[in-house]
């Protein structure tokens, strides 16, 4: 498995090994708002961006495999990261896409365990990794720091918990009305109106495994919605043209903050 795994791995890139290919404070700031709300001094991020170890790979690369030990917290500075099962050196069921500025894995590695996915970016990115003791060490020093690390992994253990609550109560078109309004961004037209527009930036494919769907349900549930003038789908874009209906087919209150 190790050999398997090597041919797909990148490595540390030479230059900016320690992640001195970007200046300190830009690093800190990045910091700062992979961590909001939750606030951490500048000099906490500062120390903690002083720990990161810079991975620059190539698209279809394994950042980690669920197989192996967890010994870092990783975040995603530039590229997308999928999460998922691999099989064959290929990801064959993906549940998560991990964007700038998203920790792909900040748990794994305190619980001295292996990651429960594997971890395959989605195209060049450049990662950052921090070795988990050494944060642990950072902590004691920077008490807001502990503090932003914990309120991170509560906010995706309630993110999990609302998932799975989904999962169990919500019907297929609930569950990608849901999605929809979840990725949805209110985007200015030039006439003062507001639109919200969701980006398919992942496959169908991905998009219907995350909401335990199959793809023909997906493409079925966005036809119905399209055909009942909730959205209209041109290309890669969804276009939400009646959010009080979508939030109804979602299950989700009229007039709540989502799409708002």
């Amino acid at each position: 498995m190790n050999r398997l795994m090597d041919r797909f791995r990148g490595h540390p890139t030479g230059a900016a090994l320690n992640g001195r290919g970007i200046p300190l404070d830009a690093r800190a700031a990045l910091l700062q708002a992979s961590l909001a709300p939750a606030r951490i001094t500048r000099e906490a991020a500062q120390a903690l961006a002083q720990l990161a170890r810079e991975h620059a790979l190539d698209g279809g690369r394994v950042v980690f495999h669920r197989e192996e030990p967890a010994l870092a917290l990783w975040l995603v500075v530039s590229g997308q990261v999928a999460l998922g099962t691999l099989r064959e050196g290929r990801l064959a069921q993906q549940t998560r896409l991990v964007e700038p500025g998203q920790w792909l894995d900040a748990a794994s590695a305190w619980l001295d365990g292996r990651p429960l996915e594997d971890a395959v970016t989605q195209g060049p990115v450049l990662l950052w990794a921090f070795d988990v003791e050494a944060v642990r060490d950072c902590c004691v020093d920077h008490p807001s720091l502990a503090d932003a690390l914990i309120r991170l992994l509560a906010a995706r253990v309630r993110c999990l918990t609302e998932g799975t609550l989904g999962l169990m109560l919500k019907d297929a078109e609930a569950r990608c009305a849901t999605w929809l309004l979840e990725h949805a961004e209110v985007k200015p037209g030039s006439d003062g109106s507001k639109t919200a527009l969701v980006a398919l930036r992942e496959r169908k494919r991905a998009i219907a495994s995350q909401l335990a769907v199959t793809p023909e349900t997906f493409s079925r549930v966005l036809r119905q919605l399209r055909e009942r003038q909730v959205i209209d789908v041109a290309g890669y874009t969804v276009k939400v043209l009646d959010v009080d209906a979508l939030r109804r087919a979602a299950g989700a209150p009229v007039g709540s903050r989502a799409a708002a």
